[in-house]
């Protein structure tokens, strides 16, 4: 059994039924109380006002999305289904239990996507190459050759090729060593270091199918969240 009454800091709910209530009905009651109807915040708006009350807590969330964009998403999502729970306060410190455990994956995903700048102005792609190439000559009575070609190539943002060799940072690479024997007893060392920087500009098309992957991709990692909070609302069997 339900209480008809949820003794609380903020407005008292009454139920009509056994039921508990819908967000809707928890946000109409935190946001309208009191207000006469011509001051009433609409519906469309009701999880933007009251999402501060809810989400009374801590909790990771990534510098990739706002915080009012997610607790609005969320809300609006599951707007006119019961919470799970007899009051607000234990769904409030379950929801805050859940997000805690679920965000940090989240959180990863969202980060792993590109492209989070890409109708920013002035955006463009920079491709770096660089070649070094080594000639060292030994004088011995056979006479090696080492031609080393280093070859590493980025797409930035990458802006350290430390350790480059284990292909942490780079997006392709190549080290070639060739060794040839010769009977020239000159003795010489040499180093050549070449940079390009090639820049590309998006064009319209570019952004407008990049972005609808991007989109994709954004509505993927939502999906998975509502699926993992669905556990918090009233189920009907």
């Amino acid at each position: 059994m339900y209480n008809m009454f949820e003794f609380t800091l903020l407005p008292q709910f009454v139920y009509t039924n056994e039921k508990p209530p819908t967000i809707y009905s928890l946000l109409n009651s935190i946001v309208n109380f009191g207000k006469p109807d011509t001051e009433k915040v609409k519906i469309k708006d009701l999880a933007k006002a009251g999402h501060t009350k809810i989400f009374d807590f801590d909790y990771p969330l990534t510098t990739n999305i706002k915080k009012e964009d997610f607790e609005v998403m969320i809300l609006n999502k599951f707007l006119m289904r019961r919470i799970g729970f007899q009051t607000l306060t234990p769904f409030q410190i379950q929801l805050n239990v859940k997000l805690n455990e679920i965000m940090p994956l989240y959180n990863k995903m969202f980060d792993a996507l590109e492209n989070w700048n890409i109708f920013n102005d002035g955006e463009t792609v920079t491709r770096t190459q660089d070649e070094i190439r080594k000639s060292k000559l030994d004088n011995t009575s056979n006479n090696n050759i080492e031609d080393i070609s280093d070859r590493r190539y980025s797409d930035t943002p990458q802006s350290h090729l430390e350790n480059i060799r284990d292909t942490s940072y780079v997006t392709d690479y190549n080290y070639d060593t060739t060794t040839t024997k010769s009977n020239n007893t000159t003795n010489s060392n040499g180093e050549d270091n070449n940079k390009i920087q090639e820049k590309i500009e998006r064009t319209p098309a570019n952004k407008i199918e990049i972005y609808k992957e991007f989109k994709e991709n954004i509505q993927s990692i939502y999906s998975m969240i509502f699926k993992d909070l669905e556990e918090l609302f009233y189920q009907i069997y």
